[in-house]
């Protein structure tokens, strides 16, 4: 007696809500599991579901992965049907390891998969990462397949320096790689590879010191203080990467989408793109002041990047609007920088650095710091803030020695 059924993981995944849906294949009522590349939480799972009906219609994309999921059915069914003609001797493992046709290894289909997944779920900045990898990939090395096997510490080390030739940053490099050890680790939890086929076992590439550009106090007051005689758009570019500073490095994704609507009370309301949770701030003397230039009851937006012309409700689009308008006004804050006469990196994101550098140095509440940020545990704050410990260093030196 054989049956198909799917399942949910007994876990869920890691730092998430989901859990890993299974197929388990019965035979003589030994049980074999199948980890999918599919997830979701425990709510949208119909556990007596049928043909086309296993994802509750409550999932945003349950057509979608009901259609995948009715698929893997067939394909099991498919292999059942084969085996039995040729009078071979079947079980749940021979099922499982049939299902993992070759293409299953291939690790650039993997991450294409996986890409696909990320779309589907609107994650369209973390799916253009893992695009650029497998371009990266696939330059190195320009082969049809790329099986998991074949990616050993040779490979990866051969990999590193390629791209150390092609003069990538160590920054780049290492998200490269840490893309790459996390479709390992998927792989893994959802048993296509063994755990001892990751080269990250024993592979690691040393970052280096990662310095990140920031704004003194001195700095900032020089950057408010500075007339651009009438030139709006370097105005405006100053006046963004302000408005940052003083709520707390809230991320360009999220100023561009601001309305006046998140405005509340004299309190900043506004749901972080990155992590799409609610973020709420007090709105200080100088932010105000800066919202006041821009009061204008026929626009919806805050600030004059995004246009009540066009539907951001797509989430490729509204990506590609939030990477063109940063990259617009960085080029803006480099001519401030230039103008005003620092040379620091200025961006967008270094109005997030400058705020956590002066903040930690003003407070010794790291919990306070942390949840001002936004980020969702203090392992994560300490780890933002472990290239400014600079100040902490000659601090501790300091308080020891006159000289």
């Amino acid at each position: 007696m054989i049956s198909l059924n799917f399942e949910l993981n007994n876990r869920p995944i890691k730092g998430s809500n989901e859990y890993k849906i299974l197929l388990r294949i019965t035979v003589d009522r030994k049980h074999t599991r199948l980890g999918l590349l599919y997830s979701v939480r425990p709510s949208q799972f119909n556990p007596n579901g049928k043909k086309s009906n296993y994802i509750r219609t409550n999932h945003p994309n349950s057509k979608w992965l009901n259609e995948k999921l009715e698929d893997k059915i067939q394909q099991a069914k498919e292999i059942i049907a084969d085996l039995e003609n040729k009078k071979k001797p079947i079980s749940g493992k021979i099922i499982r390891s049939l299902l993992l046709k070759p293409e299953s290894l291939d690790f650039y289909k993997y991450t294409q998969d996986h890409i696909n997944e990320l779309k589907q779920n609107n994650r369209i900045s973390t799916a253009e990462k893992y695009s650029a990898l497998l371009k990266s990939l696939r330059s190195f090395s320009p082969h049809e397949d790329l099986m998991f096997n074949e990616i050993t510490i040779d490979f990866v080390e051969s990999y590193v320096n390629h791209l150390i030739k092609e003069k990538k940053a160590k920054s780049t490099i290492h998200g490269l790689l840490k893309n790459i050890k996390a479709l390992f680790n998927k792989a893994i939890r959802r048993n296509i590879i063994e755990p001892t086929q990751s080269p990250f076992n024993i592979y690691r590439f040393k970052l280096g010191k990662v310095s990140k550009d920031r704004l003194n106090e001195a700095e900032i007051t020089k950057l408010e203080d500075f007339d651009f005689r009438g030139d709006t758009k370097l105005d405006c570019a100053r006046d963004v990467f302000l408005f940052s500073f003083y709520n707390a490095g809230i991320r360009i994704s999220d100023i561009l989408m601001l309305t006046w609507n998140n405005i509340q009370e004299d309190r900043l309301v506004y749901k972080m793109y990155k992590t799409d949770k609610v973020h709420s701030l007090k709105l200080k003397e100088k932010p105000l002041l800066i919202l006041s230039k821009y009061k204008d009851n026929e626009r919806t937006f805050i600030f004059p990047y995004f246009s009540d012309r066009f539907d951001y409700s797509d989430p490729t689009f509204l990506h590609k609007q939030i990477s063109s308008k940063t990259a617009l006004i960085n080029r803006y804050l480099k001519d401030v920088a230039g103008l005003i006469g620092i040379k620091k990196k200025v961006t967008t994101h270094t109005a997030r650095h400058s705020f956590a550098d002066i903040a930690r140095q003003k407070t010794d509440n790291l919990y306070n710091l942390s949840k001002t940020l936004g980020h969702s545990s203090i392992k994560i704050t300490e780890a933002y803030l472990a290239s400014f410990d600079e100040k902490a260093v000659d601090d501790t030196l300091d308080s020891m020695f006159e000289k």
